[in-house]
């Protein structure tokens, strides 16, 4: 069997077989990268405990938002241009793509994190009713850059293919430095608060980003050039990437922000504990974006629409094995997954089961968003994810002054489902094939 199985790969045509070896190294970094934010968020539970661990996951939240919105829509910028780039091998373009994104992005992110360092004592007390939050929202406003920056460097060493660098520079960096700090804390702090291990989070999100640069600039043919800052075709396409990207973020971490005005801190430990949970079922999802995005730039500019069409499908059916087993156990054991948490967390085995179901839908409909945004469509999912994000946070904050937490499950399941089918139907217009296969 094993055998039968490398014959076939090697019979693959090789760009291919390319795919496949640059989805495996991906997928090694990203379940690494995955079981780390799920133990960060375990040992977060368990050390801080339900309140501070919600105060805490609060915070967290609120700088991933804010730092992902400061990049403006230059994540998939650096993925279309510079991905095209790579293929042309004009490292000229590659350097000022990058210079004009960390020029922009550096300054913005920077004053919006000033900015809600001073807002932070308002924000605790008039928009989440939790005074005891201010203090770890405040360390957290000091994350925003670093959050900004570590995403912006992990994103151009993933259009270069640079695969195990940019999962590095990313989440995983930042986890594998708090994770063991936050052990260290339990052992010499009797009470650990969400406050110190915000500090924790902010030091080692900053040492990310020095080492995300220098992975960059190690490259003898990386660095600064300011020589072209105008390039309309970037600028031109950034306000509907942005847009895509502000909306993209009003499901994953808005959501708990939002669920933060209604519902306790322990609440918003559950709720955020079985989103972050959720998110293992479209890990699949996130290694094929990762390593199909800058493929998809390249084979529709060059014109190959079959190669484009069979990548799609065969990425989709791809996601859609790989996804089956982990649905399937989070389907039959939801409260004793939820329970790893804390014994307080088996109660919100539902919230998990929900959330489940649209992350599965969102895995069924392929990379839609990739697709749309590396083929020149970015109008079409700018469109897209505006409606689907006003439907979400609607519903979220309908929902859950109804129903609580199980309210906000059920709508950031609508959200992403919309998102999503609309997307697959917006290919298939545009490019004329189903993604799905």
């Amino acid at each position: 069997m094993i055998s039968q199985l490398v014959h076939r790969i090697q019979s693959m045509e090789p760009a291919r077989r390319q795919f496949l070896f640059h989805a495996a190294l991906a997928a090694i970094f990203r379940v690494l990268s995955a079981a780390a934010a799920f133990l960060l968020s375990v040992v977060a539970a368990r050390v801080l405990g339900a309140e501070q661990s919600g105060l805490f996951f609060l915070g967290m939240s609120l700088a991933i938002l804010l730092g992902t919105l400061c990049l403006m829509g230059m994540e998939n910028a650096l993925l279309r241009f510079i991905g095209l780039a790579g293929e042309q091998e004009n490292a000229n373009l590659t350097n000022q793509v990058f210079t004009n994104a960390l020029f922009a992005v550096l300054p913005f992110s920077a004053m919006v994190g000033g900015v809600t360092y001073l807002a932070a004592p308002w924000l605790a007390i008039h928009v989440f009713s939790k005074p005891e939050a201010t203090e770890s929202l405040r360390y957290f406003s000091l994350a925003i850059p670093f959050v900004s920056l570590f995403f912006l460097n992990g994103y151009a060493l993933q259009a270069t293919r640079k695969v195990i660098a940019s999962v590095c520079s990313m989440q995983l960096g930042v986890t594998v430095l708090a994770l063991p700090a936050l052990l260290l804390l339990a052992h010499y702090q009797p009470s650990p608060m969400a406050g110190t291990a915000s500090v924790l989070y902010v030091i080692a999100s900053g040492l990310v980003v020095l080492s995300g640069m220098w992975l960059w600039f190690r490259v003898p043919a990386h660095h600064l050039d300011t020589s072209d800052r105008k390039m309309p075709a970037l600028w031109k396409s950034v306000p509907n990437l942005w847009l895509i990207s502000a909306t993209s973020q009003a499901i994953p971490w808005a959501s708990v922000v939002f669920v933060g005005l209604f519902v306790t801190s322990e609440e918003v430990a559950y709720f955020s504990a079985a989103q972050r949970t959720s998110l293992l079922i479209s890990f699949m999802l996130m290694v094929i974006n990762f390593v199909a995005a800058p493929r998809f730039s390249a084979l529709f500019k060059a014109d190959k629409l079959d190669e484009l069409k069979r990548l799609a499908q065969f990425s989709t059916r791809l996601m859609i094995v790989c996804s089956i087993p982990v649905l399937t156990v989070v389907l039959i054991w939801p409260d004793t997954i939820m329970a790893l948490f804390g014994k307080e967390f088996s109660q919100s085995g539902q919230l998990l089961v929900i959330l489940a179901v649209g992350q599965t839908i969102n895995v069924m409909t392929g990379s839609v968003g990739f697709l749309l945004t590396m083929c020149g469509y970015e109008r079409d999912l700018r469109n897209i994810t505006l409606f689907a994000g006003a439907i979400t946070v609607t519903l979220i904050l309908v929902f859950t002054s109804i129903w609580g937490i199980i309210g906000a499950a059920v709508a950031v399941s609508i959200g992403v489902s919309t998102q999503n089918i609309l997307a697959v139907r917006k290919v298939e217009k545009r490019l004329g094939f189903w993604p799905i296969g």
